[in-house]
Order: C-alpha cells, then structure tokens, then sequence
C-alpha cells in the first residue's frame, strides 16, 4: 500500500486577521484518488494550516497562520511515512510559504517525491522546477486525472513520459513539461468533495471569519462548476481553466448540498465557482430546488454577480430562495479603463440593478480596482465618483494585483514595473508596485482616504428618510433581517469602520 500525504501549509499575512475557507481542491484530490485506488492507496491531508487553530504567531512583522514549527512537520511527516508528498501552490502571496514546507520535507525524506499543484504552481511550473530543488515536480492545471496516472507511473504501471501535465527534471537535470492534459468533460466523474478529509469543525468556525458577510452559520463552501468563459486582463483562472466553463450537474450538486445540511448541520451555502451566472436556466433550477424544499438555507456568491448575466426577474426568485447579499464586480466607473480590463460591462445597467437589488430587498456591495498600469489619476478619481454615485451599501477598493499568469502580469514585467515577481503575503488592500503613472504610495493613500470618505457617505445618505424608506427598510422586513442588520454592523465596525476610523500612521 502506497502512502500519500497531502499538504495544505501554514500560510504568512500581514495582518492578524486573515482567514482561509476549506481547501477544496485538495479534499477533490483525496476523494478522487480515494474512488479510483480504493485500499491501493492510503490518503491524508496534512492541514497545517487547521492545525494552528487559527491562532497567528507574529514573526519578523509579519503573522504566522498554522503549524509551522519545522520539529512538528518532521515528527507529523515520519509517522505518516508517505511515498508521495503533494503540497498546494494556489497563491502567489503564498507560495514561498508553500516552498518552506517542501524544503522541511525534502530535508526530512530526501527521496520521496515532492510535487506542487495549485494555479500559481500551474503558472510558474518551469521556474519552480529550474530554482526550487526540494520541489520534484508539478502537476499543471486540473489536478485529479494527471496525480492518478502519476500515481501509476509510482508504481510502475507507465514511464513517465504517458504522465500528462506534469513538469519535472530528467535524469541530465533537464527541466521537462510533458504534453498538457486534456479538461475533463464530464466533471460528474469527480465524487462529491469527502471533508472528512478535513477538520470541518474547525473550517466552520473559520468560514465564519473568512465570509464575515453571512448571515446563518455553521457555513461551507462549495464549487459548482469550473472557469469562466470571459478574458478580464487581471484573472489567472483562465491558464488553469482555458476560459472554458464546465458545469457539475445540479443533481450532483443538490446531493452534495444536502449532505452538509445533514451531516454537518450547515445553514449557509457560500458558492465559490469562478462563474456561478454563465446559465440563466441553472440558477433558476438551482432556486426552484430550494424553493420546494425549505431548507433553513441561505446562499452567497462569493465572486459575485455579473451584472451582464443577470436582471430584475432572475435577482426576484434568487431571493426568495435564500440568497440575501449581492456583490457586482464592477471593477472601474471610467469607460477607458472597462475596456483595458475586457469587462462586457454597462456602467448604466449597473447602477440600476443595484437599485433594483436593494429594492428587492438583497443587501449590495461592489469591489473597485486602481492601480492599473496606465491608469490615470483622473481614472480613479472617475472611478470613485461612481462608486459614490450609486446606491451600494458597501464599496471595496482594491489595488489592481499582477498575479502570475494574468495579461495583467505581463504588462506589468514588459514595462518593468516588476522589480520582484513574489511580494510575500501581498494582499488586494495594499499596492506593492508602482504603474506607469503613479507611485505605490500614492495608490495607498487614495485607497487610505477613500474608505475613509466612503462611511462618511453612507452616513449622510441614510440621514435623508427618503433613502431609508427606498434602500434600507425593503431589507428589514423580519426579526431575522434585523438580526443580521445588527451583527452587520457590529462586524463592519469592529473589522471595517474603526480600523479606518482610528488608524494609526507610522
């Protein structure tokens, strides 16, 4: 019997309050390898991050999330005893977190084979194989069919070269990039996500800090389908995904859904699909379903909603089946900048679903990004003149981030604005780089100032009883509406408003 070790590691932030969702993508590995080797193969995640129990442990300015204690990983890793160690590479902000914990398992079993996966693993493979010798090999883009055959060429069954999406070194100490493998077609061939593969208690209460928008709890996330079939110049999704969009059955995943509510006594669904909106006849299946079945459920999208698949009718049954908060990806209020961006987008539209979700009763949000490489500070100042200009209950302003494997990155290195590719636990709230027109810090202060001026706005728009009888009142139309009224504003003060409020400079 072959032992395999998943690992998801502890990760490295800046700040003490940064929280991880379950990782899926290794409890889909575990569970696919688990339906097609059965008793061939003994699989386990090793979750430093869930080990930490969530606690941070400040080290050299910054904030350790998880087991990291180098004796520990030795101790857990012995005992396992694996013949195959996988770890997760998802992130950019992340990876050097991801390439600590292979360098402490190739000092501690320097001849079992370590291989990354993961999208920033997936976009830097060769670089990763060519730099970092403790890593043996990647798996690039959808992982579970390529880390099957893999396993068979472990065990003798193939050579290496019949191994699809993997790259590696040869034997000459050769960087090699086998042939890409293929999309699965049918991801129904995939078992339903097995968490006890995970610690769920402690994800619940995770998930609660990670989503602090919910509204019920315990909450779990899931993914319905897989891509997107749009370009937005920021994603890196599309080099793991091929702007392809592939849908799980809605029967799949019903089933999967009601095993949490039944097993795990879930009470909020947070849908983390890159494009849960691609087909209008899914989402009304999907609501219909829960309709007649009147589940103590309520659901979020966590990318949100994109404002072009979407209108008034569709937001109507969304809400009668439990969905309560909406996110539109806005992005930009400048015309010039939708169009760098590739976003299929009308700014007019816009601000009338907004209206029209608030009215409905949904509470609104929307993300807006700066900071892009020949973005004015006219632009941004356009931008955020929109973002005043609509009825949104929340606005985030974001830092246009050059993620390895986006359009984005790359013209962020072709004009040089790159001087280091990795900025350790860089996050979407603070720019790291400098465009071709402005200097990082002046991006943070327009990012400082504008949350600041954002809460001052919100106030006088809701001393005006016209906007309280228009925008606030169709969301509180029961106890529970105001319970969570009350915990929204309780958790935005704590985590949002006095932060911005009461910030100290250095």
């Amino acid at each position: 019997m072959m032992n395999v070790v998943l690992i998801h590691p502890y990760i490295t932030a800046r700040e003490p309050n940064v929280y991880l969702s379950e990782p899926l993508g290794l409890v889909c590995l575990a569970s696919y390898l688990k339906q097609v080797f059965k008793k061939q193969i003994k699989i386990k995640i090793l979750d430093l991050y869930a080990l930490g129990s969530g606690i941070p442990t400040a080290k050299d300015n910054f904030y350790v999330f998880g087991k990291h204690d180098e004796n520990f990983i030795k101790a857990e890793l012995e005992k396992l005893n694996p013949d195959l160690i996988g770890i997760t590479c998802n992130f950019t902000a992340y990876t050097l977190d991801s390439l600590e914990v292979a360098s402490i398992a190739k000092n501690i079993l320097p001849h079992v084979p370590i291989v990354f996966g993961g999208a920033h693993a997936t976009m830097e493979a060769e670089n990763i194989i060519k730099n970092h010798i403790s890593v043996d090999y990647v798996v690039r883009g959808e992982g579970e069919i390529t880390l099957e055959y893999f396993l068979r060429y472990l065990q003798g069954v193939i050579p290496v070269h019949d191994v699809k999406g993997i790259t590696f070194r040869n034997a000459q100490e050769i960087v090699v990039s086998n042939p890409e493998r293929e999309l699965i077609e049918d991801l129904d061939i995939l078992p339903i996500p097995d968490r006890t593969f995970i610690d769920m208690e402690f994800y619940k209460e995770s998930n609660k800090k990670c989503v602090w928008y919910v509204r019920k709890t315990p909450v779990a996330t899931i993914v319905t389908s897989r891509g997107c079939p749009y370009n937005c110049i920021f994603c890196s999704t599309k080099v793991v995904w091929k702007k392809i969009w592939r849908p799980r059955s809605l029967e799949k995943v019903f089933e999967e859904i009601e095993m949490l509510v039944s097993q795990d006594g879930i009470k909020e669904i947070v849908i983390n699909d890159d494009q849960f909106f691609t087909r209008r006849d899914r989402i009304d299946k999907f609501c219909k379903y829960f309709l007649a079945r009147k589940l103590d459920l309520t659901f979020s999208v966590d990318a949100g909603v994109s404002v072009w698949l979407v209108d008034k009718e569709l937001l109507k049954i969304m809400r009668k089946a439990g969905f309560y908060s909406i996110r539109f990806p806005i992005e930009t209020g400048n015309e010039v900048t939708l169009k760098f961006i590739r976003k299929p987008l009308d700014l007019n539209k816009s601000k009338e679903l907004i209206r029209e979700a608030n009215q409905l009763g949904f509470w609104t949000s929307a993300n807006f990004i700066i900071g892009f490489p020949y973005e004015t500070k006219q632009q941004i100042e356009e931008t955020i003149r929109y973002a005043f200009s609509t009825k949104l209950d929340y606005a985030s302003f974001l830092v246009a981030k050059p993620q390895a494997g986006s359009d984005l990155y790359e013209i962020f290195k072709n004009e040089n604005l790159l001087d280091k590719t990795v900025v350790r636990a860089s996050h979407f709230y603070r720019s790291d780089y400098d465009t071709a027109t402005m200097k990082s810090e002046e991006l943070n202060f327009i990012l400082e100032k504008v949350a600041q001026k954002w809460f001052i706005h919100k106030v006088k728009f809701f001393l005006n009883p016209f906007n309280v009888l228009s925008y606030l009142l169709p969301k509180l139309k029961s106890r529970d509406d105001w319970r969570y009224f009350l915990k929204m504003f309780g958790v935005l003060f704590k985590n949002k408003i006095k932060p911005v409020l009461f910030r100290t400079h250095e």
